[in-house]
Formats: structure tokens, C-alpha cells, sequence
């Protein structure tokens, strides 16, 4: 087995209001020239929001990836792969993965592509360097990014960039085993864009582009309970082997039922969707992110990463750190 090692992770985080402040009046501004005024006003009154005139998803991952470079004394040239997950990327033409490159000063031999599963994206890529650079000797050091900036003030939706850093390496650590379940009960229940790309150009005022919430409630603790179950059981571990588990970061509701039906401990299965919002793509790795920064995971531990999409797919890795 080639083992594949987390160097190091660094995270950019958007725009974000907290339900506590939902309800208030507040005032921001962006200093250098980008100076942005945000209003939330009382339910009562009429809402208005102008957004940071700076946040992209090139610009949010940028800035994690700078970051990131700060903490390991790497660089662009350093990366032999890199791979962007978002649902939204800035661009789909250039690949947004070429523009970092370019941004980053990425050597020439080097390899970009952009990935979409919904909220499982970021996990799914993932496994899919870790495989690719297992069967690639010249592939030693890849660069993994998860951004979705939605710009949506829906539910606890946040605007994130997660960057990671993964290297081959000796040490016994890395993806041990991989699982994918999907479930096409709520294939039709979102959409985006609402009439599809194919008349995306049929599109003339600005509130037809829009996404389509209509979901059927999918059976996402019934699909992580199955698939938890079964990467643990093929690879003859138990719950209390794992010491973290990170979840996508939906709402707290639901992760307080996964953990109750796997019978996990809150300090092992960290919520951070009060900090963050739901960053989609990145969310499982920002919740691994905090536990690595407050010193609750360690090398050598075992952790889960668990991510939905959408309600139709969910993907388990099983992952030594």
C-alpha cells in the first residue's frame, strides 16, 4: 500500500451571520479600497445585503492556500497536482483549478481538474488522489481545495475554502478504505440551474436564475449508519477505534441524531456549523481542520470522514491521520 499523509490543512473562511445575530441590524465594511456595507434587518423590515466585492471562489482559495504555503514553507512549484472541488466554481472555462495554478505559479507538468459531487466533492477527490497518486510514482505532492461560495442567504449556508496538502510518504497513514451509496429517492428534489444549463441563455432577469428546493426528506442517518457499519465491519474495526468523526455540516439536529444512532461521543463528532455555516463541499475537512488546530486528533489516529450530497449520495472514507 502506498500511503498518502494530510501534510497540513488551512482554511479561508467567507461570509457568514450566525443565528443570533439574524435579526439585528449590522455594519460591516472591507478596508483597501473594497468597502462593503451589510444590513440585516429585523424580520419586520425589508432585507438588504451587498456582499464583500473581493470573495470568489478563486479568491476565498487562494487565500486558504496562502495560508497553507505559510505553514508547510511550500510553494505552486511544489505541486504535482491540484484539484479544486466546488459546486459553483468561478469559472468552468478555463478549468477554475488552472486559474490557481496559474495564480500560485504552478510548474508546467502538472495536473489541474475541477470536481463536482455536491457536498460530497471535496471527500470524493480525496480518495480519488489518494488512488492516482498510488499508481503514479512522479505524482509525489498534490494540492486539494474545497470552496463553495454560494452568495445565498438560505438556512445556515456559508461561504468557506479549505486547502490541504497531500504527500506520499512512509508512514503508516492515508485513505484505507472507501465507500459510495446512493439513493435516487431525492434525484429530482433540487436543481440548479432550475431549467438546467440547456437554457441557461433563455435566461433574461436575474431571479429566474435560481436554485430549486423541493426535496423529498432523503434517509441520511439511515445511509450513514449503513455505510459506517459496513467500511467498520470489513475492516474489523469498531466505533470506539474511531477517534474522529467528520460530517458534513447540514444542521446540528441531524448530527445530533447520527450521533445517537452510532452511539459517538460529541467530542469525537465536532459541529462547527455554528462558526462556519454549512460550507457544503468543504465542511467534512474544515470540521477535521478544527479538531488538528485544538490538538484533538493526532497522528496515527483513525477518523471517518462521512459527506452528503445533496441527499442523493453519501461517501465514507475510512482514513488514518
Amino acid at each position: 500500500m502506498i500511503h498518502i499523509k494530510i501534510r497540513d490543512i488551512a482554511v479561508s473562511q467567507g461570509y457568514y451571520i450566525s443565528d443570533h445575530i439574524k435579526n439585528k441590524k449590522i455594519i460591516s465594511e472591507k478596508a483597501q479600497g473594497n468597502v462593503v456595507v451589510e444590513e440585516i434587518v429585523d424580520k419586520s423590515e425589508k432585507y438588504s445585503s451587498i456582499r464583500y466585492n473581493w470573495q470568489n471562489t478563486i479568491m476565498l482559495s487562494l487565500d486558504a492556500i496562502q495560508e497553507l504555503f505559510f505553514k508547510t514553507d511550500l510553494s505552486g512549484a511544489d505541486m504535482d497536482m491540484i484539484v479544486l472541488s466546488s459546486q459553483l466554481p468561478e469559472y468552468v472555462t478555463p478549468a477554475t483549478s488552472v486559474k490557481i495554478h496559474n495564480a500560485i505559479g504552478g510548474k508546467k507538468e502538472c495536473i489541474c481538474y475541477d470536481v463536482n459531487s455536491n457536498g460530497c466533492g471535496m471527500t470524493l477527490a480525496f480518495d480519488q488522489i489518494s488512488k492516482y497518486m498510488s499508481v503514479s510514482s512522479n505524482i509525489k505532492r498534490a494540492l486539494l481545495i474545497g470552496c463553495d461560495y454560494i452568495d445565498m442567504n438560505k438556512n445556515n449556508l456559508g461561504d468557506a475554502a479549505c486547502a490541504v496538502i497531500l504527500e506520499r510518504t512512509e508512514d503508516e497513514c492515508g485513505v484505507y478504505d472507501s465507500l459510495s451509496l446512493v439513493r435516487t429517492e431525492d434525484n429530482d428534489g433540487y436543481h440548479f440551474p432550475y431549467g438546467g444549463f440547456s437554457n441557461l441563455l433563455m435566461i433574461k432577469e436575474g431571479a429566474d436564475f435560481k436554485f430549486s428546493f423541493v426535496g423529498k426528506k432523503a434517509h441520511i442517518m439511515d445511509v450513514a449508519e449503513e455505510s459506517i457499519y459496513e467500511i467498520l465491519s470489513r475492516n474489523n474495526l469498531g466505533i470506539n477505534d474511531i477517534n474522529m468523526f467528520c460530517f458534513s455540516q447540514n444542521n446540528r439536529e441531524g448530527l445530533e441524531r447520527i450521533r445517537e444512532r452510532l452511539y459517538i461521543d460529541a467530542v469525537n463528532s465536532p459541529y462547527i456549523g455554528d462558526i462556519y455555516g454549512d460550507t457544503g463541499t468543504s465542511s467534512p475537512f474544515i470540521a477535521l481542520y478544527e479538531m488538528w488546530e485544538n490538538q484533538q486528533i493526532k497522528r496515527g489516529d483513525y477518523f471517518i470522514l462521512c459527506a452528503f450530497g445533496s441527499g442523493t449520495q453519501t461517501i465514507t472514507l475510512l482514513c488514518k491521520f
